[in-house]
């Protein structure tokens, strides 16, 4: 057939052959349309999409580009232009051709859901959760501006409202594999296991190459598993024609689920080769930059640094800081205060670590953030945190937990902006600690958990930096050991109640019934009554991973980390 001589034809041409996957004649055709109609900035907006279909993001741009420059009220141009950017990580120009789009035509909410997009990549949070808002809001059929809010939302900790809207999206789009696997990471943190395994399910029979989905699945079912899931597990973790990252995935959830049925040797297995592709996928700790982080950190900030500053900050003492490594009994500490009716929980927030990033001069080392910082500043900083901090609490409770074990980095930052703060420092057995680290699905950027000599490393590093703040923060600081809480839960309970200068109550006893939210790998073990077999766990793992106990050699038995 003839292709016709209009420019619009075959444009519309060169649409449909694009839709059905005949890219090489989409592009003749969307070539073809620019030749007749040189002017026309929505046929230069169609090539620069089947240009970034087939990911030549330059082509693509300089198409965008052009039809905007044709006509710079031409929204959908802008839009393209903001996405092409935002893929290329050009996010500065990104932001701005999607703001044009936006000023253009205010109901878009395709732009308001990739500018959404767009600002969670650049962490400014609440300007994500508006943007997908006004998604949601002007086009109530679009699912997926409900399914990105709801993530936003469930990372910060407002959970029953992010249940409530991928159940929105998915009653939009039964067929959305990121709303069910959202929905079920939410009724994990909400303890409801058995929906959570039906949600991964679902979304397993909708796409069975999603490993992170299988990797949830697996890290939670109990019974004997499928021939087919566990043979399609295998086939990932072991078939170098899947990436590392996806076989790392699937390899921690394998892990878990050996782990959960006694299997010790092949769960070792398991998590060796995950462990062995997450450290191809994003390398190995770097222990000199770490170091060199210790270093500025007890090297800048001195007993008399805080005591030339202890008039900064706000006179609030409900902050409580819960750090450690992770896996130490972070989680376990918090529920039990959270089940105190005077005492919130608020989960593990970014918003300290986020607050501090932004306070360092962007040419210093990220350690001279609380350096940086005027009286002023500290004022402000405190009433921003406070802000995230209260975000989820209800109103009187006396303390609010942050409990995000790394955050032992920013500690003299919070000095400064909370002096009546209260820190409480989570240790266990480094060996437990680190086992347990390491059979975890922790993120990619967390490198140091992949190798237990580089686990080692990084828990002397922890361990030298604690020392240094018990020496100098102007901040109580109390040391709580694992073994003793799981030994001693009502003596434990009693001394970290008295800590935070709050009356008794014996609800701390019953945590396990709490019914609220867990967000963290530990989110089962905290809904059972308190027990004693994760203690000395690691000793399973003895003979099948040797290294263990030769990379903790140098630690002492019983791991005080102080």
């Amino acid at each position: 057939m003839e292709s016709p001589r209009d420019g619009h034809a075959r444009r519309y041409l060169g649409q449909v052959l694009a839709a059905v996957g005949r890219m090489g004649a989409a592009l003749r055709e969307a070539q073809s349309a620019i030749e007749l109609a040189p002017d026309d900035p929505r046929a230069w907006s169609d090539l620069g999409r089947i240009h970034a279909q087939e990911r030549r993001q330059a082509d693509a741009i300089a198409c965008f580009s052009r039809s905007v420059r044709l006509d710079a009220r031409y929204a959908d141009g802008w839009h393209n232009l903001g996405v092409a950017l935002r893929q290329a990580r050009d996010l500065g120009r990104a932001f701005e051709a999607l703001k044009q789009a936006l000023l253009i035509d205010s109901t878009r909410s395709d732009s308001y859901l990739a500018l959404g997009n767009l600002l969670a990549e650049m962490e400014q949070i609440e300007d994500a959760v508006v943007c997908f808002e006004r998604a949601a809001e002007h086009d109530p059929a679009l699912s997926r501006a409900r399914s990105r809010l709801a993530q936003e939302l469930s990372q910060h900790g407002a959970v029953r409202r992010a249940e409530s809207l991928f159940r929105e999206a998915l009653a939009l789009d039964g067929s959305d594999v990121e709303s069910w696997h959202g929905l079920g990471r939410i009724l994990e943190d909400l303890g409801q296991a058995e929906s959570a395994i039906a949600c991964y399910s679902v979304a397993l029979g909708l796409d069975p190459t999603r490993p992170l989905v299988l990797s949830h699945y697996l890290g939670l079912v109990r019974e004997e598993l499928d021939p087919a899931v566990l043979e399609r597990a295998v086939k990932c973790l072991t078939n170098d024609s899947f990436s590392n990252e996806s076989r790392a995935l699937v390899g921690y959830g394998l892990a878990k689920y050996l782990d959960r049925r006694g299997n010790s040797e092949a769960a070792a297995d398991a998590a060796s080769m995950a462990n062995k592709a997450r450290r191809r996928h994003t390398g190995r700790l770097d222990r000199d930059a770490l170091r060199a982080r210790i270093d500025g950190l007890t090297e800048s900030y001195s007993g008399d640094f805080f005591s030339n500053r202890r008039r900064w900050g706000i006179g609030n003492d409900q902050p409580v800081f819960i750090v450690g490594l992770p896996r130490s009994g972070t989680t376990l500490t918090e529920q039990i205060l959270s089940a105190h009716p005077a005492i919130h929980g608020a989960g593990e927030l970014p918003d300290l670590a986020r607050l501090a990033v932004r306070s360092a001069a962007s040419d210093a080392p990220p350690w001279t953030a609380a350096a940086t910082l005027d009286a002023n500043q500290t004022i402000e900083s405190a009433d921003a945190f406070l802000s995230a901090l209260r975000r989820t609490a209800p109103r009187g409770v006396l303390r609010i937990i942050d409990k995000s074990p790394l955050n032992f980095f920013h500690l003299a930052y919070a000095a400064l902006l909370f002096p009546g703060a209260r820190v409480i420092h989570c240790v266990r057995d480094p060996r437990d600690t680190a086992l347990s680290i390491w059979l975890e699905n922790f993120t990619p950027e967390q490198h140091w958990a992949t190798d237990f000599h580089d686990l080692a490393f990084y828990a002397g590093q922890y361990r030298r930096l604690m020392a240094h703040w018990h020496e100098v923060l102007p901040l109580s600081i109390l040391d709580v050991r694992y073994e003793d809480t799981v030994a001693d839960l009502e003596g434990q309970a009693r001394r970290l109640i008295e800590f935070l200068s709050v009356p008794w109550d014996d609800r701390c006893l019953d945590f396990h019934r709490s019914g609220r939210a867990v967000q963290t790998p530990s989110r089962w073990q905290v809904r059972q009554p308190i027990y004693t077999r994760s203690v000395g766990r690691w000793k399973n793992y003895r003979d099948h991973l040797p290294e263990l106990a030769e990379a903790f050699a140098g630690f002492e038995d019983g791991a005080h980390a102080v």
